[in-house]
C-alpha cells in the first residue's frame, strides 16, 4: 500500500447491516461479504483518496475494536481484493473530453492490475494507429467508436462510393453525399470529430495481401469490415498480411439475418491464428460433402441497430487490444442470436502442426 491515500474505486458499493459489510463491486460483478469490528463502519467514509494513513490512525482512535494492527490487516484484505484505485486521482483535474473516459481507464488499471495509469492509456489510443479494411455499415460504427475514443491515426481502405442504400445502417453518411467516395466522405467527418486525428483515405479495393504491406508497417491494429470479394476471403488476405507484418488483427465478423459475429481476435505469436480458426470450421456441417446448389442472390438485408451492435462489439475488441486489456473474441469463434441475444460460443485450440506460437 505503501504511504499513498487510499481511495475506494468509484465502481465499489458499500452496505452494512449489523457489522456485516457487504461489497458490490460493479466492475467485474463481485459481491464479497465480511463480518467486521465497529470501526470499519466508520473507516469506510474515510477512504476518500484525501487522508493519509497516520490521519485515519488519529480519527479512529478509541472506536471500537480499533488497533492500529486491526486496521492494517483490513486495509491488507481490501488491497488484496482490489477495492481501493491503484493510481491516486489528480489533485487537480483538467478538463478534456476524455476525463469521462479516463474514469473508466482508472477502473480498468485498477481492476486488472495494469501498469499504466489512466493517463497513459489515454496516450495509447492517441499513439496507436488502425487500418479499417472496409468503410460501409461494420466499418462507420466502428471508426466512429474509435476515433471518439481518441485514436491517433487510421488508414482506411474502400473502393466503393456513397450509395442511396447505405444510409439506413450508419449515420455517417448522409443524402448529400451520394455519388462521393466513402473513403474521402469518412475522412472529412472523422477529423471533424477529432481535428487531430490523421487519416490516410485509399480508395481502392483489397486483394492481396501486399496490398496492405505499407499501411501495416506502422500499424497497431488492422480490423477486416468489407464483405467483398466475401468475408472469409478478405480475412484470409488480412491475416496472411497481418501475420507476416506482426500486426494484431480482427477478422471473420459478419451479420445477416439474425446472426451476428463480431469477428476473432489475433494477436501473433500470442493467440490462435486465422488459418487454425479456418481450418477447423471451414468443413462445419460437412459442407465439402455437397455441392452447392443455390448460393446468395442478392445483398443480405441490414439495419442500423444490428450494424451498429456488431460495429461495436468489435470497436470494444479493438480498444481491448491496444489498451492491454483481457480479450473477449480470441481462440474462438462467436456467434450473437440477435433475436434472444444469446450468446454461441465456439472454442478453438491450435492446431498441433500450426507454427503460430500459440500456447495449447
Amino acid at each position: 500500500m505503501g504511504c499513498r491515500p487510499l481511495r475506494l474505486r468509484d465502481s465499489v458499493l458499500v452496505f452494512n447491516r449489523d457489522c456485516r459489510m457487504q461489497f458490490i463491486c460493479t466492475m467485474e460483478l463481485r459481491v464479497l461479504e465480511f463480518d467486521v469490528s465497529p470501526f470499519v463502519i466508520e473507516l469506510i467514509p474515510l477512504l476518500d483518496g484525501s487522508n493519509s494513513i497516520e490521519r485515519i490512525e488519529s480519527i479512529l482512535e478509541g472506536s471500537a475494536g480499533f488497533s492500529c494492527k486491526s486496521l492494517e490487516n483490513v486495509l491488507a484484505i481490501m488491497e488484496t481484493e482490489r477495492l481501493f484505485d491503484t493510481y491516486p486521482q489528480p489533485e487537480h483535474p483538467s478538463a478534456n473530453k476524455f476525463e469521462r473516459q479516463e474514469r473508466l481507464f482508472q477502473e480498468f488499471a485498477s481492476t486488472f492490475s495494469l501498469t499504466n495509469s489512466p493517463t497513459q492509456l489515454q496516450e495509447k489510443l492517441r499513439t496507436s494507429k488502425v487500418v479499417v479494411v472496409g468503410v460501409g455499415g461494420t466499418g462507420t460504427w466502428l471508426l466512429q467508436s474509435l476515433v471518439a475514443a481518441g485514436i491517433g491515426r487510421i488508414e482506411i481502405f474502400d473502393p466503393d462510393i456513397v450509395e442511396l442504400t447505405n444510409l439506413n445502417r450508419q449515420i455517417l453518411f448522409q443524402p448529400g453525399d451520394l455519388g462521393l467516395a466513402k473513403v474521402d466522405v469518412a475522412a472529412e467527418r472523422f477529423t471533424s470529430i477529432d481535428e487531430n486525428l490523421q487519416v490516410t483515405a485509399n480508395r481502392r479495393r483489397v486483394v492481396a495481401a501486399a496490398d496492405l504491406e505499407s499501411a501495416l508497417r506502422d500499424a497497431s491494429l488492422v480490423v477486416g469490415c468489407a464483405d467483398e470479394p466475401d468475408v472469409v476471403v478478405l480475412s484470409d488476405i488480412i491475416a496472411e498480411a497481418a501475420t507476416e507484418a506482426r500486426v494484431p488483427h480482427i477478422v471473420g465478423g459478419a451479420y445477416g439475418g439474425n446472426l451476428g459475429v463480431p469477428g476473432t481476435s489475433i494477436i501473433p505469436g500470442q493467440t490462435v491464428c486465422w488459418q487454425c480458426i479456418r481450418s477447423q470450421t471451414m468443413n462445419d456441417h460437412n459442407r465439402a460433402d455437397f455441392l452447392p446448389l443455390k448460393g446468395r442472390t442478392r445483398s443480405g438485408g441490414s439495419i442500423a441497430a444490428i450494424s451498429g451492435l456488431v460495429a461495436n462489439l468489435a470497436a470494444w475488441e479493438a480498444m481491448k487490444i491496444l489498451l492491454g486489456l483481457p480479450l473477449a473474441l480470441s481462440g474462438q469463434v462467436r456467434e450473437l442470436d440477435l433475436f434472444t441475444l444469446d450468446w454461441r460460443v465456439r472454442k478453438l485450440a491450435r492446431l498441433p502442426d500450426c507454427s503460430c506460437e500459440a500456447p495449447q
